[in-house]
């Protein structure tokens, strides 16, 4: 049924037919609800009688809707109006490469473009499990900017009649002959493109579509196909019998293009190249030969052939002038010409066959995004890959995401609560994973998780063993490294920080092979990486040795090197693993991975040689900058870079107090930009808050083991005092700010299980605390508004799992909570007339403002971004504050510090044990 222009089909309006085929009719057309122009491809009438065929034809299309590449033309979806459906397609603009080679050959620098870019879309195809079976020119387009896209991919499968019945949907001997028609008459294949088994109605797979492939490659470069004939038998004849003319390949054709149609264009697919990526190998490898020639220190087979030819020609030429000068040595020499020749080529022969095959490293970006985006914690490592390197695994907003290399799409496995510090069993079979105090493991094809173990404090790295043994870590002091078995039950201490030697912590172990040792690194007391040291634990020994001073998070690969990371770099060393030592000296191998600020390395390798990691840099140092309430940024003179973590704002607004994590709180003039450091014990010192009246300053500390309240005079002088000792069941306590009055202290105690209650004491009598709001949620940031009457913070009582909110409520009874936020939020602050409230969004990407009725019921309005910015986004950590002015003093994070927040891609780099051999040799 032909479509005039101006019918309607939904929202597509029909402006002129473009094309008619055994496959249906296909017109322009405009959308007229996103105003773009559309290809509709009109179906058969058969169709409509048919309701098993159309269903079975919607699920096909659903798949083919799935390629998502830029040389397929995408499917947009089905359309059905007045009885008569459609596909609904992308329109590519240009010829068809069929009208191109009606012109003439295509040039071999034009013709091999055009060519990687269908195997491209080949290559996305058949990762999906989608065959074309219709490859041929009048199905590949070339738009006027040279972009090749390729159509009606799978359609032959999607409209075959027999599919339904029962018959081998994958057959396609029907083509328009009378006697090899279908009852619907519909190409499922053009006879001078069917490989032989196509032909000969056998089942098919993805090797028809690499003959089609090659049929086509041939005919760009010869303008000829390599199977023709005057009818349809003569055609089929030569393809199941015949072979192309080879002469008629243009001259200057590379001896490996020639190779690559040969065996393209095996008769039997068996012997037939088995995956289009060989062919995407040959056509990168010339395509790097032909503008400029190979690579410096390579030799292509095709220099090598025109080697040996330019030395058989030289012997010939030596005979031919020494037999004018002696007929008595003329059969000599022709014999020792043709013994010269002989062994020439078969010396070229013998290193055709014999030559190692140059194997390359690729780099591709894999994007992430919307639903799917990687989130950077800031403090874990956020992604692994399975030791096949065949799924990269990476953590997403409150979800995993599986990302299969041979496929487009990613898989979510989310209700998982808030997972974080992902890892791979050993069989790729498992993700382990931490959830809060809670080791997990989900099947990687997705499931519900399964609880392993609950641990003490935030976890710091896990590795699983092939005798299904887990080593972690956490931020628990007390321990370092535990063992758990991965079925369950209660974990094992191993190691224990050495207090003595400067140790504060034990992270991110890394089982080496055989699983009888295990790499670990050293946390100095004070924090800094710089002087982090990567050391071994004999698992049978119980003993320990450091190998490198200046690094954290190795990994033993195959190769015989450590890779581990240095201040944003991805540092190697060769490694004796049975002596377990180190062997020669470490060398940069890969700049610019994002290290996190508890020194995990963001990269991850698998045992085939793919490494994947997140690009960034830095060793997780930061800026403190002055931002007034339109975005406009300016840093604080004379206060250098630094793993910042904390800042506050003193009361008269002239200096602040800042948490680094080294572990030591320090003090900023801001009028004489000069910096002072307060405290000097080895211990984590945090979360600082200047007394309302300046003179001292409050911090949490971890130097009697948990974080407890302790307090010291702003200037200096005088010693630490411990104003607020942790309750046994308490794991540590955090000072949040003050009452209108400055009476009262609040503060967040926090348990083993994370949930956070608030409570506050009186400045003067300390040890009279008060609960103020304790459940089943975290709770934390309690800010209480100028005028006394409400309090606002942060909680995750939502129904989003791991998702904080800002809520406020009447102080100092409680009561009646109110929910500021809509869309998350953290870190709540009130404006010093109390008519605004200022939070930022959960990656700190931007800062929210919400205008306020004070009152005895405070009336809140609609958040509102207030200016863009990128916050330091470590959980536990206060990043901003308010100046008396109105301004704010901001951490200013982002991905390549080492911050939190969502980047927009990974990169994956293939054969890349073949650059590390290269740069760092084990011998």
């Amino acid at each position: 049924m032909a479509l005039g222009p101006g019918t309607r089909l939904g929202v597509y309006e029909v402006t002129a037919q473009i094309g008619e085929g055994g496959m249906g009719q296909v017109y322009r057309a405009r959308d007229t609800k996103l105003n773009r122009d559309v290809a509709l491809k009109i179906l058969p009438d058969a169709f409509a009688s048919d309701p098993d065929r159309l269903a079975r034809f919607t699920r096909e299309a659903q798949t083919l809707a799935s390629l998502n590449h830029p040389n397929i033309a995408h499917i947009h979806g089905l359309e059905e109006s007045g009885g008569v459906r459609a596909l609904v397609m992308e329109l590519v603009e240009g010829d068809d490469l069929s009208q191109r080679i009606a012109r003439g050959a295509i040039p071999l620098g034009e013709a091999l473009p055009i060519a990687k870019q269908i195997a491209e879309a080949l290559e996305a195809a058949h990762e999906r499990g989608v065959i074309h079976r219709d490859l041929k020119p009048a199905n590949v387009k070339v738009t006027p900017d040279g972009i090749v896209k390729v159509l009606d991919f799978g359609l032959a499968k999607a409209l075959d009649p027999l599919a339904a019945t029962g018959a081998n949907a994958t057959a396609s001997p029907t083509i328009t002959s009378p006697a090899m028609m279908t009852g619907v008459g519909m190409i499922l294949g053009t006879a001078a493109y069917m490989s032989p088994e196509q032909a000969r109605g056998k089942a098919v797979d993805k090797r028809a579509d690499i003959w089609a492939f090659g049929c086509v490659l041939y005919e760009m470069l010869a303008g000829t196909r390599p199977f023709d004939g005057e009818d349809v038998a003569v055609v089929l004849a030569a393809v199941i019998k015949g072979e192309p003319d080879w002469a008629a390949l243009p001259a200057e054709c590379p001896a490996s293009i020639r190779t690559l149609l040969r065996r393209c264009l095996e008769k039997d697919c068996r012997k037939r190249v088995a995956d289009i990526s060989t062919a995407l190998f040959v056509l990168d490898e010339v395509g790097r030969v032909l503008p400029g020639g190979p690579a410096e220190g390579a030799e292509s087979s095709g220099q090598t052939l025109a080697h040996v030819q330019a030395q058989v020609d030289a012997a010939v030429s030596t005979t031919r002038r020494a037999m004018t000068q002696s007929m008595r040595r003329r059969v000599a020499l022709a014999a020792a010409a043709a013994l010269i020749a002989g062994l020439i080529v078969a010396g070229a022969t013998v290193w055709l066959a014999t030559r190692p095959t140059a194997i390359s490293v690729v780099r591709m970006t894999v994007t992430t995004s919307g639903s799917a985006a990687l989130s950077q914690s800031g403090g874990d490592r956020d992604l692994a890959i399975t030791p096949d390197g065949s799924r990269v695994v990476y953590r997403g907003n409150n979800q995993l995401v599986v990302r299969a290399l041979n496929q487009l799409e990613p898989d979510v496995l989310s209700g998982l609560g808030a997972p974080r510090g992902v890892f791979i069993s050993p069989d790729g079979q498992w993700v382990g994973f931490f959830d809060g105090n809670t080791i997990k493991k989900v099947l990687i094809t997705g499931g519900p998780p399964v609880t392993v173990s609950a641990i003490q404090n935030a976890p710091r790295g896990a590795t699983w063993s092939e005798d299904g043994t887990i080593i972690f870590a956490t931020l628990t002091t007390a321990t370092g490294l535990q063992r758990v078995s991965a079925a369950g039950g209660e974990p094992m201490v191993l190691t224990k920080p050495d207090r003595a030697r400067g140790e504060g912590y034990h992270f991110w172990p890394e089982f080496l092979p055989g699983g009888e040792a295990v790499l670990f690194t050293i946390i100095p007391a004070n924090g800094n990486l710089d002087n982090a040291q990567i050391a071994v634990l004999d698992l049978q020994t119980g003993t320990s040795k450091v190998l490198i001073r200046g690094g954290s998070h190795a990994h033993y690969v195959p190769t015989g090197h450590l890779v581990y990371g240095a201040t944003g770099t991805l540092r190697a060393v060769a490694f004796d693993l049975g002596r377990l030592e180190v062997v020669g000296t470490p060398a940069p191998v890969l700049e610019g991975v994002v290290t996190t600020d508890q020194g995990a390395a963001d990269v991850a390798v698998a045992a085939n040689g793919s490494l994947v990691y997140v690009p960034g840099g830095g060793g997780g140092r930061q800026t403190v900058m002055l931002v007034d309430r339109q975005g406009r940024a300016s840093p604080l003179p004379g206060l250098p870079p630094d793993a910042y973590r904390d800042v506050r704002v003193s009361p008269d607004g002239a200096r602040l107090a800042l948490a680094t994590r080294a572990g030591d709180i320090w003090t900023y003039d801001l009028v004489r930009a000069t910096l002072s450091r307060l405290t000097t014990d080895p211990s984590q010192d945090t979360r600082p808050l200047w007394t309302p009246d300046g003179q001292r300053i409050i911090f949490s500390s971890d130097r009697s083991g948990y974080p407890e309240l302790f307090w010291r005079p702003a200037d200096g002088t005088g010693s630490d005092e411990r104003l607020l000792a942790r309750a046994k069941e308490l794991r540590e306590l955090r000072a949040n700010g003050w009452s209108a009055d400055g009476r009262q202290l609040l503060f967040t105690e926090v348990p083993p299980s994370r949930q956070g209650a608030i409570g506050q004491i009186a400045i003067d009598r300390p040890s009279d605390a008060t609960v103020l709001l304790k459940s089943e949620f975290s709770n934390d940031y309690a800010a209480v508004s100028p005028d006394g009457r409400s309090i606002a913070y942060h909680s995750n009582h939502s129904n989003v799992p791991g998702r904080q909110e800002i809520y406020v409520e009447r102080y100092p009874e409680l009561g009646n909570r109110q929910q500021i936020s809509t869309g998350g939020g953290r870190i709540p602050l009130w404006s010093r007339d109390g008519r605004e409230l200022f939070f930022s969004t959960l990656d700190g990407r931007q800062m929210l403002a919400v205008a306020v009725q004070p009152g005895t019921t405070l009336v809140a309005g609609r958040p509102h971004v207030l200016f863009e910015f990128a916050m330091f986004t470590i959980v536990g950590t206060r990043a901003y504050d308010i100046a008396p002015d109105g301004r704010f003093i901001i951490i200013r994070s982002g991905q390549a510090d080492g911050g939190g927040g969502t980047a927009s891609n990974l990169i994956l780099v293939l054969n890349w044990f073949e650059e590390l051999k290269r740069l760092v040799p084990t011998n």
